[in-house]
This record gives C-alpha cells, structure tokens and sequence, in this order.
C-alpha cells in the first residue's frame, strides 16, 4: 500500500508541474490542454521502477492501453513543457513491448494486480473502451497466461499489445526531435543512445522484413510497403478508401458467411469512425486470419512470403500507404541524424560503421518508394492495392499492385519528409486551395476536411491529420498555408471564425478536445464526454514553438591525448611480455629440475649395494660420518658425471 501511495504522490507532482508551468497569459485553451495532459499521466507500481504512460481519454475505461501515436506525440509535446525526463518514461513504456525480431506492436495493454488483489489497467477482453482488446490479438494461446510477452519485474503485471498489427513508424523522428526539445543534459544524450539500439533493432525488421521486396523502388507495379490490415495505417476507418480497398475480403466475409462471434459494445459503435456492422465484420475477418495463421510468431510477415516475382499471402488484403511510407522515409532519415549525433558525443556505444552505410542507404531507399507513389496525371500521392488471385490451396498471389484514386487528406502525408522537388510540393498544395473538383480540399470554413471534392456529407475534420499536414508543409517551405491550416484547427476547436482576426484569448469557456469534428456544425464527433490526450497534445504543440534544432558537438580527443594513451598501451603490452617470458623461463628451469630429479632417483637405485650399512659398521659410521659412503658412490654422485651421462643419452 505505501507503494501506491507514493506513485499516486509522484504522480499528482507530476501533474502538477505541468499544469503549473503555464504562463499568467495564457490563453484558456492552452490551460486547459495542460491539464487534460497533466491529468492524462498514469503509473502502475511494479517492483521497480514504475512504468508511466499517457491515458488516451479522460476515461478509467481505456486505463491501460497505451496507443503508439498518442505516446509519441504526448512525449514531444512534454519535452517542450521541460519534462523530457517523463518523455523517456513514456518511451521506456512503450518500447517495452518490442519483440525479439525488433517488430513494435501499434497498441501495448499493462494491467498490475497488488497484494490485496485489488486490480487495475487493461482486463483480458475484447474491448478495453474504444479500442480493441488484447483478446482479439490472441494467437491461439490456452490461456491469458500464455500470451503475455513478458512478465515486467513482478508476477503481478502483465504486458500484451497487438502482436499482429505493427506501429506506424514514427518512433525515430519522435526521439529525435524529443532530445532537440530537451535540455540535451548528459541524461537526454544517454537516453538517445539508448533508444538507438532499440531504434536500429526497429528499422532492421521494417527493411528486412515488411519490406524486403522493394528491389526496384521505382516499380509501382509490385508489392513492396505492405500493409496487412486498415489499423496499421492512421487513416480513419470511415474514410471512402476502404470500400474498394477491402472488397477481396466483404467478397469472402460473404461467401464464407462469416459472423463474428464478438459482441461489439456501444462504445466502440460511438466512436467517430466506426463504419458500420458489414464493413466493421470485415475487419474483424481479416484479423482472425492473421491471427489464424501468425499463432507461433510475433514476426508479422509469416503469412507471406515473396518467391522471385509473385508475391503470396494467405489473408486477402495488402496495401501500400503514403501515410506509412513517409512516416517509414522521414524516420530513416531521423535515424541517419541520430547516428550523427552519436557520433559527435563521442558516446561508447556509438554506431557500427556499416549502420552508418546502411542508414543512409536505406534513406535514400525509402525516399524513392515514397515518390514511386506519385501519380502524375493526378498530381496526387495514391495509395496502391495489392492485386490478388486466390489458387487452389487456398493461397492469394500477386505481383501488381493498383492506385487507389481516393481523395483523401492522408495523400497529403506524403509531405512529412522534406522534398527537394520544389514543383512537385507546388502541385501538391495547389489541391488545398482549390474551392472545385474532385482533388480540392478548400471545403468550408475550417480546413482541413478529411475527403476532397466537397461533399455534401461533410466529411469529419481530424485534429491529427491537420497537425500532420501542417507540419509537412511548414518543412517543405509553405509555411503560410501550413499555419492556415493550424490556426484554423485551434480556431474551430475554440469556437472562433476562422480568420486571421481571431483572438485565442476570446475562446469558449464549453471547448471540446475531441477527436474529431463535424466540418459544417463543428460540433465534436463521437462521445461527447470523452477528452482526447491526442488532441490536447497536438493543441499545445502548435502554441508552444519548437525552438531550434541544434546540439553541440563533443571536443575531439586531443593529440596529446591520443600519444598518451598509445604509450600508455605500450608500456601494458612490454610489462606483459616481460611477465610472459620470466614465467616461461621459469617454467623451463622447473622441468629440468624435473628430469634430473628422475636421474638422481636412478642413480641412487644403482648404487644400493654400496652404501647398505651393516650391523658390524654401525658404530665406525657414527665415528667416521662417511659409513659405507665409498669413494666410487661419492665419484658417481658428481655433477660432472650427471653431465656425461645426459650428454651420451
């Protein structure tokens, strides 16, 4: 019990260090994203230390599920507030649920039960709140038991995650930027050199495994950034694109008459993005089949394989995604900049020289899959389809992939890693300005709706795909519409118009940091009641600029140093030497010693009769001292005579 008191103690500090750090004059928007972000930390006391995680609503509901996107953007944004030292907590917590083979789960579950049984976290179910539970990752395990990954210090806490759906990879530019954030103390730089072990474990599974077919990155025809199922993008899953991207696997739901046994709660059906029973089953399908057939590994690709130009799979969906592959292509580079850094603090564990090589082979690698998306003639990033045909054994082939010319915001993610295109980033923001046609996305008075085209459904505006967006335009030099689009995210969430007059410090005291909202109500999407740690995240991240992206460099080591040190090696190895051959000399004098202790042994057996004594000379022994020693015994025992006999032997 004094455990949890003293973590609900730290906890509370915690929190309070972050709602207290506001300015006097800040707006009440910037409080109030403070403290649904202070409010959102929790721990669980395991023996030790204590593992902190942000809370993804304002909910006990989702206690204990720690959502990848969610972590990452809390931790960038408390590095700036000054706690980058909850930052790493945060990323300690996250990574804790990395296998083996480097792959990361998109969602981590922890639950802890104490002494008194009293029990806390994310139960063994189907559904922890709105998101799905641990239960529907279950790979065929007999019981709960089995399918933990790992015990964490004690009996009493269990870790699982989606073993089958993997994050999308924004871990590398995330540490980067959270240690540019920081203090850069002697902490944050052991820190980062921390995580890069674990970041280079991370990229060697993507390059080696979930993309192992990207020969020719300038090929759009064949599989190469694969995706397994729609939660491993962070396109919403009411979005248009899933209609046609999903149809192999409605086509078998249906023939199959698959049902899911699965009781799907309310909360989940009041999520903003839920799709409906029909097409929300078919997600479910196709998780059972990579469960199904993934249930002796946590690798992710073992239900497909590529045999030289056909690629197989045995579940019925495979796409490849601008979201992901830029999120893949920026990383790759963060990761090529950590290395640098590494390198320039002179850290112990600096980095291998061929994963220096490899880093920056695979940036350029990534980039090139990333443009290969690029439709011309559209002047659009697509998303492609992998084309299958299913053969007599029930396995699907292909070795082409199809545009999917869906227009949706997330093409825009294309812009996350800087383009050195400059006409290409021109045609790319000309369609955020267009009022008409089916690529425009000035729609209404609030950017950013989620569809093109303007449809007469408003489409939802999702905070974290204006913050994205915005973001990839201010770093590819469009910085006026970039911060048009952020402005005008806080402008809708404050209940102002949407116009550079707008005064933050005027916002509504009923603000709302939903998840998403209605493009022409603005009214928030989904439960009402719920508060997102996303989205308050994101809120102060615009408010509270970055500052620069700089570190300093270690002094190299000194000359005079290096000289000291050479000789310093030299006189260890002369003093070895020198011990190495008094031991050896000695070594032969014992051996010698040896052999002539034998020939004494020898010669004293020959000479027996000379020196027996007997009873008559006993008493001219004592008087003399010589006894029986004759002349001929004393003549053998010389040493010139044990020389003449090892020099004739």
């Amino acid at each position: 019990m004094t455990m949890v008191h003293n973590i609900e103690r730290m906890t509370s500090l915690l929190q309070d260090s972050i709602t207290n750090a506001s300015s006097v004059t800040s707006t009440p928007l910037e409080s109030q994203a403070r403290s649904i972000l202070a409010s959102s930390v929790l721990a669980i006391p395991t023996t030790p230390p204590s593992i902190y995680y942000p809370r993804a609503y304002n909910s006990s509901e989702v206690d204990g599920v720690i959502d990848s996107t969610t972590v990452l953007l809390a931790a960038r944004t408390l590095s700036k507030l000054g706690r980058s030292d909850l930052s790493w907590e945060f990323l300690r917590t996250l990574f804790r649920a990395q296998s083996s083979n480097g792959f990361l789960p998109k969602i981590v579950y922890l639950n802890h039960t104490n002494d008194k049984h009293e029990f806390e976290g994310a139960s063994w179910s189907e559904f922890v709140g709105v998101y799905p539970g641990p239960k529907l990752f279950d790979k065929g395990a007999s019981s709960e038991e089995d399918s933990v990954i790992h015990p964490l210090f004690d009996s009493g806490t269990k870790l699982w995650s989606s073993n089958t759906i993997m994050a999308t990879p924004h871990h590398a530019t995330s540490i980067l930027e959270i240690f540019f954030l920081s203090n850069q103390t002697l902490e944050d730089v052991n820190n980062l050199s921390i995580f890069y072990t674990k970041l280079q474990k991370w990229h060697d599974y993507l390059h080696q495994q979930v993309i192992p077919n990207c020969g020719d990155a300038n090929d759009t025809l064949f599989p190469c950034i694969l995706l397994r199922h729609p939660m491993e993008t962070e396109i919403d899953m009411i979005s248009p694109i899933w209609k046609s991207a999903l149809v192999n696997v409605t086509k078998n739901v249906k023939e199959k008459k698959f049902h899911s046994r699965i009781s799907i709660p309310k909360a989940v059906k009041d999520s903003f993005d839920y799709p409906g029973d029909d097409l929300y089953n078919s997600y479910l399908y196709l998780l059972q089949c990579l469960n199904e057939e993934n249930n002796n590994t946590t690798s992710h690709n073992s239900t497909n394989y590529t045999n030289h130009d056909t690629f197989y799979s045995r579940c019925p969906f495979g796409m490849l995604d601008v979201g992901f592959s830029a999120a893949l292509s920026q990383s790759d580079k963060s990761l090529e900049k950590i290395i640098q850094i590494l390198v320039d603090k002179n850290q112990m564990t600096r980095p291998k020289f061929d994963q220096m090589t490899s880093a920056e082979a695979r940036t350029n690698r990534s980039m090139d899959m990333l443009n290969a998306l690029w439709d011309e003639e559209r002047r659009s990033f697509f998303n492609r389809l992998v084309t299958f045909t299913e053969n007599d054994q029930g396995w699907y082939s292909s070795n082409m992939t199809l545009p999917l010319e869906a227009s949706i915001a997330y093409n825009f993610f294309s812009l996350a890693n800087p383009m050195l295109n400059s006409p290409l980033v021109a045609k790319i923001s000309t369609q955020l300005l267009q009022r008409s046609g089916k690529f425009s996305f000035n729609c209404g008075d609030y950017p950013l709706w989620s569809v093109g085209g303007c449809p007469k459904e408003s489409p939802p505006i999702i905070p974290v795909v204006n913050y994205r967006v915005s973001n990839g335009l201010v770093q590819n030099g469009e910085v006026g519409l970039g911060n048009y689009i952020s402005n005008g995210l806080l402008d809708l969430i404050c209940g102002l118009p949407n116009s550079d007059e707008s005064n933050l410090m005027n916002c509504s005291n009923n603000l709302h940091f939903a998840s998403a909202f209605n493009a022409t109500s603005r009214l928030p999407l989904g439960n009402n009641m719920l508060e997102s740690t996303l989205t308050a995240a994101i809120v102060l991240d615009i408010l509270i600029p970055d500052k620069e992206f700089t570190y300093e460099s270690e002094p190299p080591i000194s000359s005079s140093s290096v000289i000291f040190l050479i000789a310093a090696e030299l006189v260890v190895a002369f003093a070895v030497g020198v011990v190495c051959l008094v031991l050896s000399l000695n070594l032969m004098q014992r051996v010698n010693a040896d052999e002539e202790g034998d020939e004494f042994v020898q010669l004293v057996n020959e000479q027996q009769h000379l020196y027996e004594e007997t009873e008559n000379d006993e008493d001219a022994a004592h008087a003399t001292g010589l006894g029986t020693w004759s002349l001929e015994l004393i003549s053998s025992l010389s040493p010139m005579k044990w020389w003449e006999k090892r020099h004739a032997q």
